[in-house]
């Protein structure tokens, strides 16, 4: 999609907009592309097919559907859904427009890392205390996030294989095996947002918002990695701490730093540097650097087998 094209839908459905300023964001994730509308929205256009799935299997709907519902318990803020777009002949999927968070998305780089985990740690508890009883199940409408490692397993096997063309994977399967391996979540579903590491907001130091989730109720290990992929030392103790979570889910979790990681190794290969860079990261330090004090299993890293290069404020 680019601009025009955004323009044109606009026009036809949602022409009270259609003549505030219309730019593409210069962040491109896996799921969207978008474009910043006036100071205050965002049109937010899927890039990957939904197979015909019914509306309330796709984000789009899901997000209509359920923050409304969340947002009002939770101490973050979430994107308002102000308009859903409908398919046409140019463009055959579901949109939105939400609002804008100000500020950038959150890294190792622009938190205090103990106060993050802090504040993160609340906004997990407070989401996992919401009454999940009418919640949409875990399934592919999340990714599989909510539901078991042990029903992906060989898919991120056969991604490490992969993988193992260009890296050293010895010690990252070993970390699979031994996070699928763990007890399975046996305790009531509780909401979960599934992918929380890449999609926090930051203004000030302070985590300030959430995007980007199809939202679910499940195993909640999910919103426990970034514990491993954002924290380390102390902070990661503290998330952990704070959460509560015993080792089952901990090494669940662990297990969702991993297999996101190890399938983007590939699949990134030629995505932007953000998305490889995550996926380097993660695969090779999923909470498992030297510094850590949640694990008492062994360091996990690769190597590069070729030689590869990769190369904010609150508004």
């Amino acid at each position: 999609m680019d601009e025009e094209r955004v323009r044109a839908l606009l026009r036809d459905q949602f022409p009270q907009w259609a003549d505030l300023a219309l730019t593409e964001w210069h962040e491109q994730g896996t799921d969207h592309t978008l474009f910043r509308l006036g100071d205050r929205m965002v049109v937010r256009i899927p890039i990957r097919p939904f197979n015909n799935a019914p509306l309330d299997k796709q984000q789009v709907g899901r997000e209509a559907r359920w923050v409304p519902f969340l947002a009002p318990h939770l101490p973050l803020e979430l994107p308002e859904q102000h308009g859903l777009g409908l398919p046409t002949n140019d463009y055959p999927w579901h949109w939105s427009i939400v609002s804008w968070i100000p500020g950038e998305r959150a890294t190792r780089d622009n938190i205090g890392p103990m106060m993050a985990a802090v504040e993160l740690a609340e906004f997990v508890k407070a989401l996992h205390r919401i009454d999940a009883s009418d919640g949409p199940k875990a399934g592919s409408a999340t990714w599989g996030r909510g539901t078991s490692l042990r029903a992906g397993a060989q898919l991120i096997r056969d991604a490490i294989d992969r993988a193992s063309v260009s890296y050293d994977t010895t010690r990252l399967r070993a970390a699979w095996e031994e996070a699928v391996a763990v007890d399975e979540w046996d305790r009531p579903a509780v909401w979960f947002h599934g992918d929380l590491a890449g999609n926090l907001i930051v203004c000030d130091g302070h985590l300030v918002g959430v995007v980007d989730s199809p939202w679910g109720i499940g195993d909640p290990a999910c919103d426990v990695t970034p514990g491993w992929s954002m924290f380390t030392g102390a902070a990661r103790q503290r998330f952990f701490d704070e959460l509560g979570a015993d080792e089952a889910t901990k090494q669940r979790a662990r297990g969702w730093a991993l297999g996101p990681a190890s399938f983007g190794l590939t699949y990134y290969a030629n995505a932007p540097s953000m998305l490889q860079n995550h996926s380097r990261r993660v695969g090779c330090h999923p909470g498992l650097d030297s510094s850590s004090t949640a694990s008492t299993s062994p360091n996990v890293s690769y190597q590069l087998r070729s030689s590869r290069r990769s190369d904010g404020s609150c508004t």
